[in-house]
């Protein structure tokens, strides 16, 4: 059952990508670049200790994430997001909780649909966001390495222009990392808790402020 969410939000967010940055579809004259700094609170699930099948805790922590975007129009843009957050994973039995910093690498795109959004203030409205790409754990503990794995993300946003170049943008997106793992996940060979997990989900609630170049 856990398997059938990720594929829905896959074809979710491949939806969104190809609304955004399909090139059959007309580009207007005032096409534009933009650059957005959010910074959030992400929360996670998805990694179990193999052995016992009990759910491992990654704390709730802050979070961030830089993306830059190309306006296909007034109602598309194609954005390069990157986003880092640094939590702790708590595996029990025994084993200290330890660091671990989870990074995005995700190209997709939004799609407004209230209808094309202007760039003065009052003409706001609210979009479909999502991408594709890989997810980076990286855990500090002796034992467990890094791993990357493909992901991909779904959300709703809201964008309230402020100026002409500047804008506010709040977002809740979902990050559904693809791991398939019965019980080696970020082992590197002496793991006191073996990990096991099908896909991790984060669940963020972010805040952004965008600049139009």
């Amino acid at each position: 059952m856990r398997a059938a969410v990720p594929r829905r939000l896959a074809i979710a967010a491949l939806a969104v990508l190809i609304g955004a940055a399909s090139a059959a579809l007309p580009r207007t004259a005032a096409a534009q670049t933009t650059l957005t700094l959010y910074m959030g609170y992400m929360g996670s699930d998805g990694i179990y200790d193999a052995a016992t099948d009990a759910s491992v805790s990654i704390r709730s922590t802050g979070m961030f994430a830089l993306a830059a975007g190309y306006v296909l129009d007034a109602g598309r843009e194609v954005q390069l997001m990157y986003a880092q957050q640094a939590t702790t994973l708590e595996p029990g039995n025994g084993v200290a909780p330890f660091d671990m910093t989870v990074r995005y690498l995700h190209l997709g795109g939004t799609v407004f649909f209230d209808g094309p959004i202007g760039t003065k203030p009052g003409q706001h409205g609210g979009y479909v966001a999502g991408g594709l790409g890989l997810t980076q754990f990286s855990p500090s503990y002796t034992g467990y390495d890094s791993a990357v794995r493909p992901s991909l993300n779904l959300g709703l946003g809201y964008y309230w222009p402020l100026t002409e170049n500047v804008a506010l943008r709040a977002e809740g997106r979902v990050f559904i990392t693809l791991v398939n793992s019965s019980g080696d996940f970020l082992c590197a060979g002496g793991c006191v808790v073996a990990l096991k997990s099908d896909f991790v989900a984060q669940y963020a609630g972010m805040l952004g402020i965008t600049g139009r170049f």
